[in-house]
């Protein structure tokens, strides 16, 4: 069974001439999960685009999921090698005795943000309201569910009610039909002209909450060792990439995404990525203090009955092999 909702990109690069690793490549398929494209969408698959994962020997195709709840059903069933997405799902999973690792980190702070409709006066107003989620556990439903909380509105007492994708949420919100949703904080550069207020950064929020780790199975790790250390060697040289040029991550973003040259989030995205202490790191460092401090949240927030041994859902010499393969060590 495939999830309805991804969509494969094939690895071919318009105008590349093809590479002597290609008949190798064939032979080492990685099918990795990603969120819906949105405006950094370059950086998502530039492993590809610009040839890192074929000169790895490594044919990796993208597959695109509304959240990473079921990105990580997907996993669990097979359909996918991997998936990045936020990891707190990953530790309700673990949690659980699901057979998933953590093995990279590349974006430090989440950028889904609470925002509310102009008529929001104060988080007295969450009373009776709808506020817009995605799916329970995701990262939009982890953010404003904590934002509601640490402003002392217990949350049986907002009606929360799943609302598609970050377009679909922010739609429902300018609509009438929700008062507050998370969503990327892209979403700000329509704020003012839609009648849309940003009540909180979710690195505000939740300050140590990582935005995307990537995830693979025990099972992945126990049989396609080689694999995923080639995989993580051209995700990280991808990010590297992107970052140091702009103006092709920007062209990739637009092309796959369809958005026009007008509309800013693109360059905005970009800038938020390229912050040194709360976007992309290309060394994908795992930290372990953040996901204590996660654990801590989801215990507090009810997800989670107790702490747990947090080196059962990590694993840190993959991305210590790869980091040697992307030139890269310390």
């Amino acid at each position: 069974m495939r999830i309805a909702v991804s969509r494969i990109l094939g690895i071919a690069v318009a105008g590349l001439a093809v590479l002597p690793t290609a008949a190798a490549a064939a032979d080492h398929v990685w099918h990795h999960g990603i969120i819906e494209a949105k405006s950094d969408a370059g950086f998502q698959v530039m492993a590809v685009r610009a040839g890192f994962a074929q000169k790895a020997g490594l044919d990796l195709k993208y597959s695109y999921f509304q959240n990473d709840v079921i990105m990580l059903r997907a996993m669990l069933a097979g359909e996918l090698d991997s998936y990045e997405g936020t990891p707190g799902a990953a530790l309700l999973a673990g949690a659980r005795n699901a057979p998933i690792k953590v093995i990279g980190c590349h974006w430090q702070n989440v950028v889904h943000s609470v925002f509310a409709r102009a008529d929001y006066k104060s988080p007295a107003d969450f009373k009776g309201a709808t506020v817009a989620i995605s799916a329970p556990n995701a990262a939009p439903d982890m953010i404003v569910k904590a934002y509601i909380t640490q402003n002392n509105i217990p949350l049986s007492e907002v009606k929360f009610a799943s609302l598609g994708n970050d377009p679909d949420r922010y739609k429902a919100m300018v609509s009438g039909v929700a008062l507050a949703t998370s969503v990327s904080i892209e979403f700000s550069v329509f704020g003012q002209r839609d009648g849309i207020k940003l009540l909180a950064r979710g690195s505000e929020v939740m300050p140590n909450y990582q935005r995307l780790c990537t995830m693979t199975s025990d099972k992945a790790i126990e049989t396609r060792r080689e694999d995923i250390v080639r995989f993580l060697t051209a995700q990280m040289q991808g990010y590297r990439h992107a970052l140091a040029n702009r103006d092709e991550e920007l062209r990739i973003t637009r092309e796959v995404t369809g958005i026009k040259a007008e509309d800013r989030r693109p360059e905005f995205m970009f800038d938020e990525a390229a912050n040194a202490r709360t976007g992309i790191d290309p060394a994908m460092p795992i930290s372990m203090d953040k996901l204590a401090w996660l654990q801590d949240r989801l215990i507090a927030a009810g997800n989670l009955q107790q702490r747990f041994d947090l080196s059962r859902v990590v694993n840190h010499d993959l991305r210590a092999e790869a980091l040697k393969r992307a030139g890269m060590q310390n």
